[in-house]
């Protein structure tokens, strides 16, 4: 389904090289936005991510950033808004996963998770919104997760990560909103995409221990979560910011 939502809106999305990241990214470009795609290491998805935006009728590119350090969170946008002309979106959706024991969690692990979860979307987030302000319009939306609304065993230093990205959500909806810009997080549970997906095919036990504590007994899917990212960026949703929208099959509601 194609349309004109987001038509000439110029959008930077971080962890587009698979799972929700490039869901996100070739859904913007399905409604008309013209895409920068970062990526991590896998130089195959990012070229997928964008052929398929192109395919879209998008003026699309990207390029593969580190983001265990932090800040060269701070160049995707630079390098973006040099390729789009400025920008419009920003998707923090860059991210990745230790479910270690707590006593078992490595310095290194530690330094990691902060560096590419919430580190990195700060600087991002920050040099987006210098080049949002003066034009007094944007859109800042972070992907959070449900384990940052709620404790889990083997997923604190995760859930730590994510956490610090829902109340940067609040903290910049509340500073940059009298600017012009809306700032929104998707906490998600548990989707079939991406790593998760792996982990979901490969280990049995954390199947059953996920899907057990999803009230709907299913998992979300990347698509479904585009429509809904689509909808918090849209003209349609002026009134919103500084929103934790939990998208987790009823898991937090208990």
């Amino acid at each position: 389904m194609a349309g004109d939502t987001l038509a000439g809106k110029r959008a930077i999305v971080t962890g587009g090289s698979s799972g929700i990241g490039q869901a996100i990214a070739v859904r913007f470009a399905s409604e008309g936005a013209n895409i920068w795609v970062a990526g991590g290491s896998d130089k195959e998805g990012m070229q997928k991510t964008i052929d398929d935006c192109v395919a879209q009728g998008a003026k699309a590119d990207g390029d593969l950033y580190d983001l265990s350090t932090a800040r060269n969170a701070a160049n995707i946008v630079k390098e973006g808004a040099a390729f789009l002309g400025g920008v419009d979106i920003l998707v923090n959706s860059a991210g990745t996963r230790n479910l270690s024991a707590f006593t078992e969690i490595e310095d290194d692990a530690i330094e990691h998770l902060f560096e590419v979860n919430a580190k990195a979307a700060f600087y991002a987030s920050r040099e987006a919104a210098r080049l949002m302000v003066p034009q007094g319009s944007g859109n800042i939306l972070m992907i959070g997760s449900d384990a940052g609304e709620h404790g889990t065993p083997n997923f604190s230093l995760y859930g730590v990560t994510k956490a610090a990205m829902h109340a940067l959500t609040k903290n910049l909806a509340i500073e940059l909103g009298p600017k012009g810009l809306r700032v929104n997080c998707m906490a998600m549970g548990p989707i079939k995409s991406g790593r998760v997906k792996v982990m979901l095919e490969s280990d049995p036990d954390f199947y059953e221990s996920r899907i057990n504590k999803i009230p709907i007994r299913s998992f979300g899917e990347a698509a479904d979560i585009a429509d809904t990212a689509l909808f918090l960026v849209s003209p349609a949703n002026q009134f919103m910011s500084g929103a934790i929208v939990m998208i987790d099959g009823g898991i937090t509601a208990g």
